[in-house]
């Protein structure tokens, strides 16, 4: 039930990414303003909430107010360039007398050196935002590299819901987990040993993700990832992920201990005395 719920929740959080000032809430937590701006794209859109039909301009107004909120120098970076490239470009129409292609130039510079900034710092600045929630480090699924497979669920979960996410590309095995590194170190260090005996040929990294000493941010998470040697081709990494997910599949998840609040049973002696 947590895994299914969480995940329900990096869902809400990546697709309403744009519009949700309050990211990372699910979708009842929203506060009413964001419900009010779902339901005038609602109108706007004729019912379709899907990005496709969203403006182009819109969407680039929602990325920046993304970014601004992790990198508020980001206002001044974009107006220090374009300020730069603008008076080259005029520099270039009074010089050459190039005035049709000089306009052309001033309109393309316009768009393309906010697009750049915001582009360049936009997953940065997503994974600041949700850093420190539960299954954040799932998110990365979306970020990686088309030769990269991870998992849609945590390989491993404990009582305190630490998790552990299992990674497999070009660089080996990564087992990536999030909590503090008191409760999170021994289950990570029991599923490396559970990997290295499935796949005692293929490399396996261990990274603890989190704000501790020691421990990776989550936006540097996956430059340690490719920073690694490599060590599978392309042929060998469908082939240890496949060996892998058979093998999860036959042992299962561990269900976390304590009593699941969705099915408590009343205390029928209290009932009746």
């Amino acid at each position: 039930m947590y895994i299914n719920k969480n995940q329900q929740t990096f869902s809400n959080l990546w697709i309403t990414l744009g519009t949700a000032a309050e990211l990372g809430l699910p979708r009842e937590q929203k506060s009413p303003k964001i419900k009010a701006m779902a339901k005038k794209n609602n109108t706007a859109t004729g019912g379709d909430t899907s990005g496709k039909k969203r403006n182009i301009f819109q969407n680039l107004k929602d990325s920046f107010t993304i970014v601004r909120r992790s990198f508020p120098w980001i206002v001044w970076a974009i107006l220090a360039t374009l300020v730069v490239a603008e008076a080259l470009t005029v520099w270039y129409m009074i010089a050459g007398k190039h005035w049709i292609m000089g306009a052309i130039t001033i309109v393309m510079v316009l768009m393309v050196v906010p697009m750049a900034w915001i582009s360049a710092f936009l997953s940065r600045a997503m994974l600041r935002q949700i850093e420190g929630m539960k299954g954040c480090v799932g998110a990365l699924r979306q970020l990686l590299r088309r030769s990269w497979f991870a998992e849609e669920e945590p390989v491993a979960v404990n009582k305190d819901q630490d998790l552990v996410w299992r990674f497999v590309g070009p660089r080996g095995i990564f087992l990536v987990s999030e909590g503090p590194h008191s409760r999170a170190s021994k289950l990570l260090n029991d599923e490396v040993k559970k990997t290295t005996r499935v796949v005692a040929q293929v490399p396996v990294h261990a990274v603890e993700c989190g704000a501790e000493e020691g421990q990776v941010r989550l936006e540097h998470v996956m430059k340690t990832m490719y920073k690694a040697p490599r060590a599978l081709n392309r042929n060998e990494i469908p082939a240890v992920q496949k060996r892998l997910l058979a093998i999860h599949r036959n042992q299962g998840l561990p269900i976390p201990k304590g009593i699941d609040p969705y099915r408590v049973r009343p205390n029928r002696r209290a009932l009746y005395g």
